[in-house]
Order: C-alpha cells, then structure tokens, then sequence
C-alpha cells in the first residue's frame, strides 16, 4: 500500500504519546504501509514539522526524525518541483500548503492520510481517516 501522510498525521505517528489522535483507520493504513509499502511524505509537511518543533508546539526532534525518515525504505520524501507546481495551480480552495500536501497525493497517486476535512472535500483525492 502507497499512502501519502498530512502534518498531524505524521507527528501524531512518530510520537507515539500521540497514536490516540489518530482514528483505528488511519493507525491501520499508516503500520500496513508502513511494513509492505511506501508512506509519502511532501516536503512541506516537514518544513510545516520543523516549525511546530522550533516553537515548542511538538516533542520530536527534528535532525532524528529526518534521519530516520531518509534511511527508512518506506518513507520517500517527495520535493516541491514544477510538476507538482503544475498540479498545485489547478486545486482550489485551500491554503498554500495543503494544496502542496493535496497534489502529492495526486502525484503519486495515493490515499491521502488527514484529518483535514476541507482538503476531503476536493475532488479526486482520496482521504482516509
């Protein structure tokens, strides 16, 4: 299974104080692929990451996280480019960076990991939760 994960979603993985904010589906989905398959990561939810950890908003550190995330062969760090830009233009509706987090997911063509109920209401994307 090939999903690509939101901000909260992440953080609340990682931290394991945290797994309880997740609902059973998404915990399910996240340890399935994150055991047989790849969990995508857009590059803006660990800019959005690093900045909740600089104000004392998340326990994690970030240098280990990413570490363990580009040494990891399930988790695969996708960049902010043109193709993704591309796509990006043609959503609608929402913030800068969940428009990044939404055409990641179109990108790869994967489930979307989000609590987020306003990028559920895009078209062509599918979010679990």
């Amino acid at each position: 299974m090939e999903i690509t994960i939101d901000t909260h979603a992440l953080i609340w993985w990682i931290d394991e104080t945290l797994n309880k904010k997740l609902s059973k589906k998404a915990q399910k989905i996240i340890i399935e692929a994150e055991e047989t398959g790849i969990i995508y990561i857009p590059i803006i939810v660990l800019m959005e990451t690093l900045h909740l950890i600089e104000r004392g908003k998340c326990a994690l550190i970030f240098k280990n996280l990413l570490a363990n995330i580009e040494n990891s062969d399930n988790y695969k760090i996708i960049p902010f480019d043109t193709k993704l830009l591309k796509i990006v233009e043609t959503i609608k509706g929402l913030e800068a960076h969940d428009r990044i987090v939404v055409a990641t997911a179109l990108v790869t063509n994967s489930p979307l990991i989000s609590k987020d109920m306003e990028i559920a209401k895009i078209k062509g994307i599918k979010v679990v939760w």
